[in-house]
């Protein structure tokens, strides 16, 4: 039972880094090693204060991907209204 709390816990860190659009092993190593070594504030170790830390482990690309899903989300929805529209008028 410890093992599956260890692995849930880890796998929270690591979603909550790909969230956040950081480099997960970046993310992941800084923070094991201040937790290892002491940090007792773990303020300074969630995703968004680290980001704001580390810009250089941004991944960029990640937001660039949200932007243009959500730009092809739009876009269908858009279409799908028309279409809608287009065929109660008949």
């Amino acid at each position: 039972m410890a093992s599956g709390e260890r692995a849930a816990n880890l796998l929270t860190i690591i979603g909550s880094a790909i969230r956040n659009d950081l480099d997960v092993r970046a993310y992941l190593d800084d923070v094991l090693r201040r937790a290892l070594a002491g940090e007792t504030d773990w303020s300074v170790l969630t995703p968004h204060a680290w980001k704001a830390e580390h810009p250089e482990s941004i991944r960029e690309y990640r937001q660039d991907e949200r932007r243009q899903a959500a730009d092809r989300k739009r876009t269908r929805r858009a279409r799908r209204r028309l279409l809608n529209k287009s065929t109660r008028r008949r």
